[in-house]
């Protein structure tokens, strides 16, 4: 996989983003001196985050790379992107949607979606605002963080419970909670899929009336605290930068199970230290802070 930085001609392409607030002081201080552990959502202009982290994403002509072999993110898609209003292909991503065959498939995508933090490519534009053109954001999921991590298991495990030994089809859905973030800057998205992803898990059943009636179909809404961390100032990018690099930063390895196999939807997963203990925690923030400064 090319590693290249991003060439001047696919970061023009991104614009800018306008009429946004940066981080606050406090906030600034915060992403420079604690740890990742108490952010649950993450939105910053996708610009911003090529600039920040080329190592993990960046443009080469009509294509957005995203390298994930050394931490990095878990890029959700369906291989195509529109990007500030022009069409762009994806490299290496998770299908939002896929289909498992075994208990193997299932424990590998479970521990892949986990394993790094998520992100989605949404676009938004300013509310009542029609001559106003759609911008690209980065929403970053942080799996790290407990209670984002439990919505993920509990949904799977739930699931399972209730339809054990059929064949089922589970979504996640952060639209609602990403939505009602952005009408609190005035933005609104621009498009109606991009923020769910799931899978279908199918074995070999006879009969499975269930799952023909649409009984075995569940969605799991995601909710979670978010925070913006769009920035102009070379400072406050500084330490957005340095936070970022925190949260992508690859696990700890403490060995790998005797039933795991590589498989399409993972690269390199590893697991937390779970005596890892630690006390710089954020402080508890709004869910409408503004996409900062």
């Amino acid at each position: 996989m090319a590693t290249s930085k991003p060439t001047d001609g696919g970061l023009g392409r991104l614009g800018s983003v306008k009429s946004i607030s940066s981080i606050s002081t406090t906030l600034l201080y915060d992403l420079g001196s604690k740890t990742t552990a108490n952010c649950e959502f993450g939105l910053l202009s996708l610009k911003l985050l090529v600039q920040l982290l080329p190592q993990y994403v960046h443009m080469e002509g009509n294509t957005l790379i995203c390298n994930n072999q050394h931490g990095g993110f878990n890029l959700f898609s369906d291989g195509t992107a529109r990007i500030d209003g022009e069409l762009f292909h994806i490299n290496n991503y998770i299908q939002r949607k896929v289909e498992l065959n075994s208990h193997f498939d299932y424990k590998d995508y479970r521990e892949s979606i986990l394993s790094k933090p998520m992100l989605f490519l949404i676009n938004a534009k300013k509310l009542n605002d029609y001559s106003a053109t759609e911008k690209t954001f980065a929403l970053i999921v942080n799996t790290r963080h407990p209670k984002i991590k439990a919505q993920f298991v509990n949904g799977m495990n739930n699931v399972i419970s209730s339809v054990f030994g059929e064949n089922y089809r589970l979504q996640f859905d952060l639209r609602n909670t990403v939505a009602q973030y952005l009408a609190s800057q005035n933005f609104v998205l621009t498009e109606k899929d991009g923020l769910s992803f799931g899978f279908t898990f199918e074995v070999d059943v006879f009969l499975d009336i269930f799952h023909l009636l649409g009984l075995s179909r569940k969605t799991f809404q995601v909710t979670g605290n978010t925070i913006s961390l769009h920035c102009k100032k070379p400072e406050k990018q500084e330490a957005v930068k340095m936070f970022l690099a925190k949260m992508t930063s690859p696990l700890i390895k403490l060995g790998g199970s005797a039933d795991r196999r590589p498989s399409v939807y993972s690269l390199n997963v590893s697991d937390e230290d779970p005596f890892a203990v630690t006390t710089d925690y954020f402080h508890e923030t709004s869910s409408v802070l503004p996409l900062t400064s």
